[in-house]
């Protein structure tokens, strides 16, 4: 039985998938044998949110158990161990295990092990195969969901999107401190989605940052957005195109990051925008967006503008996207699992891409 494809028939992609055998020996019937036990390793991507790993599980034991094998199911983190048990006709009562899938469903946490072929280490990423790529690198892409904090429906199927995410959080809604922990639970990288002030006299909610405040105000305030969300390592502006422009509120801004070991992502809402030289002045680091990916909100434009994030990162070597907690943004995401799988560009947190 060829359990790749009963998984792919099931709705899920196979990420990674390995083999290895083990030598084995035993006593069975007064005799010594020797074997080898064969082991494979197959991580899933579920193609569609709410699709569950343990339904599926089972169904197989049940094929399994039909074709005349008997089955033993252990639970492990993030999936299933099965193992198939053989013993022949005169050994009523032993029998050896034969084969062992370790069945995982794919996500943000073990995405770096078993998809970029990486492993992580102090200070970042090692790709253990950068001789054979002849580069150092691969190309890289950070996703940002920007405006999380509100009760919308988009908010489940992205918090289970099975490939890493940075989840941008407005400060002081309702929901915010929640999300921003459930999202650093499901391995999503949480980040402080700062209000502030734009050209246009839009409301900036709890927590703003305008041109007019004093020093000292706009510190505090920062201070006190960042203290309010849980496991936070960086920020971004949310509107900001009136605020970015200003260098003396910009410092103010990221010297507070500065102090707090954080980095800075510029969504570019603006391109008069000065973060980048006033980051450039106070080394702290930096990147900024490249495109957005949700202007319009339909799914096949979205998919379109992710294609087009995937493109940008094989020229340059990297890129920064943006997106909202939209339920076509989800469904889109969702859709796009194989392509983005498939690409030689690997999708990480935006830690890893800023300088």
């Amino acid at each position: 039985m060829d359990v790749a494809s009963f998984w792919e028939d099931a709705g899920f992609y196979v990420a990674y998938r390995a083999r290895n055998f083990e030598p084995r020996r035993g006593f069975f019937a007064g005799e010594q044998m020797f074997w080898f036990q064969e082991f494979e390793t197959l991580v899933l991507a579920p193609l569609k949110y709410g699709r569950e790993l343990a339904d599926r599980v089972l169904e197989l034991v049940e094929k399994l158990l039909g074709l005349g094998w008997p089955v033993q199911i252990e639970a492990e983190p993030d999936g299933y161990a099965l193992s198939l048990w053989y013993g022949p006709k005169d050994w009523p009562k032993e029998k050896i295990p034969v084969y062992t899938w370790h069945i995982k469903t794919l996500n943000p946490r073990n995405h770096g092990v078993y998809v970029s072929g990486s492993v992580p280490v102090a200070g970042g990423a090692f790709d253990p195969y950068w001789q054979v790529r002849g580069t150092p690198a691969f190309p890289v892409l950070a996703f940002i969901i920007d405006d999380w904090g509100y009760a919308v429906e988009a908010v489940d199927p992205l918090l289970a999107y099975p490939l890493p995410l940075t989840m941008a959080v407005l400060p002081h809604l309702a929901l915010s401190e929640k999300v921003a922990q459930r999202a650093s639970e499901k391995g999503h990288e949480v980040i402080l989605h700062q209000p502030m002030e734009a050209d246009s006299r839009l409301d900036l909610g709890p927590g703003g940052i305008t041109v007019e405040m004093p020093p000292a105000e706009i510190a505090a305030q920062i201070e006190e957005n960042l203290n309010s969300l849980p496991g936070v390592v960086g920020m971004n502006n949310h509107m900001g195109s009136k605020a970015t422009a200003d260098a003396a509120v910009m410092e103010e801004v990221l010297k507070v990051l500065k102090r707090r070991g954080l980095f800075f992502v510029d969504s570019r809402t603006t391109a008069k925008t000065v973060a980048a030289g006033v980051a450039a002045s106070l080394e702290i680091p930096y990147s900024e967006n490249n495109l957005f990916l949700d202007n319009e909100s339909e799914v096949e434009k979205i998919k379109e503008q992710i294609r087009k994030s995937i493109s940008l990162a094989e020229k340059k070597g990297h890129a920064v996207a943006i997106g909202h907690v939209r339920p076509a943004t989800a469904q889109a995401f969702w859709e796009m699992i194989p392509e983005l799988l498939d690409s030689a560009v690997q999708l990480v947190p935006v830690s890893q891409v800023v300088n």
